[in-house]
């Protein structure tokens, strides 16, 4: 259970157990995750073809 201890135009502090906390900041990291795949896969969509050959050269120069 959360309680909201104090509450300002900025800022919010809450009073919440560690395993809430740790289960919240799993989800942060997959919600960031989630962005970034979703990102790249926008970049990979718009991104021209290529060949096998050219994919190859492309990952060697990385």
């Amino acid at each position: 259970m959360t309680a909201i201890i104090e509450r300002t135009p900025r800022k919010v502090t809450v009073s919440m157990s560690i395993r809430r906390w740790d289960r919240l900041m799993e989800l942060e990291k997959a919600y960031k995750l989630a962005k970034t795949i979703k990102r790249s896969m926008k970049q990979a969509e718009s991104a021209p073809a290529m060949t096998v050959n050219e994919a190859m050269d492309f990952i060697d120069q990385l």
